[in-house]
């Protein structure tokens, strides 16, 4: 059973969380889960299982199953967030982080969390009859600054391009249309 992030439970540490759940679901307590756990909480943003695999000490072998079966693990004792980002499971350590959403850029895939109060206003506003709210979260897709400038360069470079091969006459035309479009914004 998935267990809230509540006050109760951050007065636990992330072991003694995850000791607790193991022993009420009697769980192996193995030396394995607990150096997971502890990557897990030491790691920034949001990394997907192979990521987490390679943050694991280099003395410490785990096998790649053992690192997805105990993050399934620590999501469902509350400590760790999922996010389902294009098909790709990312991770996030709950324990200790305030609410919050995501801005998810569609050029280069990077996720900002994003801190909004009216965000959170709002949502506990929306009415859920028959069904118990536990968190919310919110996705703002786009294209970061980087991705907007480099689909500017890439749409400036196909312009150049396109002017370099096209004919005197479409060349004229297209002036034309520009002409034309500055003279319909006037009537506007």
């Amino acid at each position: 059973m998935k267990k809230d992030t509540n006050k109760e439970q951050m007065a636990l540490t992330p072991e003694e969380i995850l000791t607790r759940f193991m022993t009420e679901q009697q769980m192996r307590k193995t030396p394995e889960r607990y150096a997971i756990l502890n990557v897990v909480m030491n790691m920034d943003g949001h990394n997907s299982a192979d990521q987490i695999l390679e943050m694991m000490p280099d003395d410490f072998h785990v096998s790649r199953g053992s690192v997805y079966n105990t993050l399934h693990l620590l999501v469902e004792c509350g400590l760790v967030f999922t996010h389902q980002i294009q098909g790709v499971t990312l991770y996030e350590k709950a324990y200790g982080i305030s609410q919050h959403h995501h801005y998810i850029c569609n050029g280069c895939n990077k996720i900002w969390d994003l801190y909004d109060t009216q965000i959170e206003q709002v949502a506990s506003k929306v009415r859920t009859p028959r069904f118990k709210k536990i968190r919310c979260t919110t996705y703002i897709y786009g294209l970061c600054n980087l991705c907007q400038a480099k689909l500017a360069r890439m749409k400036k470079k196909q312009e150049k391009e396109m002017k370099a091969n096209m004919t005197r006459e479409e060349i004229r035309f297209a002036r034309i249309d520009e002409e034309l479009a500055k003279a319909a914004e006037w009537f506007k």
